[in-house]
């Protein structure tokens, strides 16, 4: 008698496939069969056949268990069907094996979600897709409701029926899924079947894909090679939900304003995280519901947030249009993607020349040349003194020799004014004036050279720090923009709360915040600091400041470079899709490009044209005119001394009357 071929399957050996291709026919044949010796063959073969049957069933569960495991990769599984407790015993003793940890679930136990649910590593779920169909879709649906079909949970359902994908239509599944059915192709072969959904929750249907086969030769093989979003990028019917931050108004309608690239420096990162993901929907081939906000979401009393990340938080859109700073505080209601933006704001000012306003006159010149110099100068006047008097009293009894006369004559040879005195006769002055104005030109001659450049090089930054600009004249402001506010409002760094109390901060709460036009034209006046966000201050600045202005001006980081990523739900089935787009389109160059047309590059300082079109204003001039009313000043008041003491001493001078 030829007996059919063992089916070399999960569920080849089950009861009533045994009864219906082994034992019926092998009874049938029995009764008709001739000789005791026959019946007894055959019955012992029946026999050894159950037996190799049983045996061949355990080695291929346990098989293709551990090939599903290698090639997944992950070390914690579960096992879930209707086993009795041999069978639990039986499946933990063969597959409990090196690190591997295994449980063995019951499939209409509610408490399975709790069990399967992992926070950190991966975890291998098989399924016996024999058991009732009803417990199998109660337990998927439970699985799906709490979001078990994810990238951490790799299922395999091992089936005897090629319809068993048809059970997940009422499941909650996404595009991240991973689960692989399998069922009998022929008597030698599984068939592994890729099942999932796009979106099932936003219009999505099942989607099935055959990626590969299992034989006792070949093993578990995977034919489909490609990678799995690429495999899915077909999403048509799903409708994603999506929020934009655009804080700054237009006049057009939202699709369009977005369409249009014109002044990127309005909205910039905003607008560029928008563009970016463009290629990703059509990609994955969804329809995006864009919707506005002008909040990133902040904090609301202390419990929940507005804006962009309250929307996350609620479960209102899919993921974001905007990119997010990384905090604590919103990491616990949503998740975030990948890097796509670097936010830097500064403190832009134009440099001050000096923090002294006689600085620029005396910077030539150290305190201690400046020192000697007088010492110097003293002395000369000392010898000028005793030569002068020496003259009087043998050549010129007319001679002035007084301190005042000397000291005048000797600032004016410093200050290449001439002698101002009369060359002396001996020797010894002659020297000594001769020396005087050799010393003089030399120091002339470097002391003016030395203020020309000062004035015509870029000055040094004489504000170096949030603290030295605190403490300088210069006013400041912020950009009107909520990260700013919402910066002042949570930060501990001291340094930066007392500039904001002392210099931001005034009778209305607002004044110094502004409108990145109005406070750079504050910048272009000078004397001011503002704090803006760079992208949107550089073509400002490229079109209102004249070319010397540019050359002038410094930046300031008042808090450090901000990274902005991509944000989603908690828990999102979309992360890993989008995450996947972004990082091709940084492979392919694309978002190189796109930084470069939303980033602005800053403007350039060209120095000759600095150089030549360079004018001394009076914040310059000023400390010599200072020093003049300070001059004409004292002459008035010793002018006033002097003649009071004239008119008092020719009132008591006594007059004798005329006689002839």
């Amino acid at each position: 008698m030829n007996f059919p071929p063992p089916a070399i399957i999960f569920d080849g050996c089950q009861k009533e496939n045994l009864i219906k291709h082994i034992i019926r026919p092998s009874l049938l044949h029995l009764q008709t069969s001739i000789g005791s010796s026959m019946r007894y063959a055959i019955f012992f073969s029946i026999v050894l056949f159950i037996i190799w049957c049983n045996l061949a069933k355990g080695f291929i569960n346990v098989r293709i268990i551990r090939e599903y495991f290698k090639e997944k990769m992950v070390n914690f599984a579960s096992i879930v069907g209707c086993f009795n407790d041999d069978e639990k015993f039986s499946l933990v003793k063969s597959l409990g094996f090196g690190d591997q940890k295994i449980s063995i679930l019951n499939v209409k136990d509610p408490q399975n979600p709790h069990y399967l649910t992992t926070q950190h590593h991966h975890i291998g779920v098989v399924v016996d897709g024999d058991c009732s169909r009803s417990d199998l879709g109660n337990f998927l649906k439970l699985s799906g409701e709490n979001r078990l079909f994810d990238v951490k949970h790799h299922w395999l359902i091992l089936s005897g029926e090629a319809n068993f994908s048809e059970t997940f239509n009422n499941v909650e599944l996404y595009i991240n899924a991973d689960i692989s059915v399998m069922f009998p192709w022929n008597s030698t072969e599984l068939i592994i079947q890729d099942v999932y959904n796009p979106a099932s929750t936003r219009g999505g249907r099942l989607k099935k894909r055959i990626m590969g086969y299992y034989n006792r030769t070949d093993g578990y093989n995977i034919v489909e090679k490609e990678f799995k979003y690429t495999l899915r990028r077909d999403m048509s019917g799903v409708t994603l939900r999506s929020i934009i931050v655009l804080p700054i108004d237009f006049n057009e309608t939202l699709e369009d304003y977005l369409n249009n690239d014109s002044d990127p420096h309005i909205n910039t990162f905003n607008r560029f995280h928008y563009s970016l993901l463009r290629p990703c929907v059509a990609y994955y081939n969804f329809t995006s519901n864009v919707t506005m906000e002008k909040s990133w979401g902040y904090l609301i009393n202390d419990t929940s947030f507005d804006g962009l990340v309250g929307a996350l938080e609620r479960k209102l859109v899919d993921y974001g249009s905007s990119p997010l700073f990384v905090r604590a505080d919103r990491g616990t209601v949503m998740e975030y993607g990948r890097r796509t933006w670097t936010l830097k704001a500064a403190f832009i000012f134009r440099n001050p020349k000096s923090l002294g306003s006689a600085d620029i006159f005396l910077k030539p010149l150290s305190t201690s040349i400046w020192v000697t110099l007088i010492c110097t100068s003293g002395f000369m006047v000392l010898i000028l003194r005793y030569t002068q008097i020496l003259e009087k009293t043998r050549i010129d009894r007319t001679s002035d020799t007084t301190w005042s006369y000397l000291l005048i004559g000797a600032t004016s040879v410093f200050c290449q004014q001439g002698l101002g005195i009369n060359t002396p006769s001996v020797y010894s002055g002659r020297i000594t004036v001769l020396v005087l104005l050799i010393l003089s030109y030399l120091v002339f001659q470097f002391y003016s050279a030395s203020v020309v450049s000062n004035l015509l090089i870029k000055p040094k930054a004489l504000i170096q720090s949030i603290e030295s600009l605190l403490k300088s004249p210069m006013q400041a402001g912020c950009e009107d923009i909520l990260y700013n506010r919402d910066y002042f409002k949570y930060t501990t760094d001291q340094i930066s709360k007392q500039l904001y109390e002392k210099k931001i901060l005034k009778g209305d709460n607002n004044s110094n915040f502004l409108v990145p036009e109005k406070g750079l034209e504050k910048v272009r006046d000078g004397g001011y600091a503002f704090h803006v966000e760079l992208a949107t201050a550089y073509p400002i600045i490229k079109d209102t400041f004249p070319e010397t202005y540019v050359c002038e001006l410094n930046e300031l980081q008042m808090y450090r470079t901000q990274p902005m990523h991509a944000n989603f739900q908690k828990h999102s089935p979309y992360r890993d899709m989008f995450d996947t787009c972004i990082q091709r389109l940084a492979e392919y160059g694309i978002i190189y490009r796109e930084i470069k047309f939303w980033h602005p590059k800053k403007p350039e300082c060209v120095h000759s044209k600095a150089k030549l079109n360079y004018h001394i204003g009076i914040d310059n001039f000023y400390p010599v005119l200072c020093l003049l009313a300070i001059g004409m000043i004292i002459s008035l008041l010793v002018l006033s001394v002097e003649m009071y003491l004239n008119f008092k001493a020719v009132k008591n001078t006594v007059v004798f009357p005329f006689t002839n």
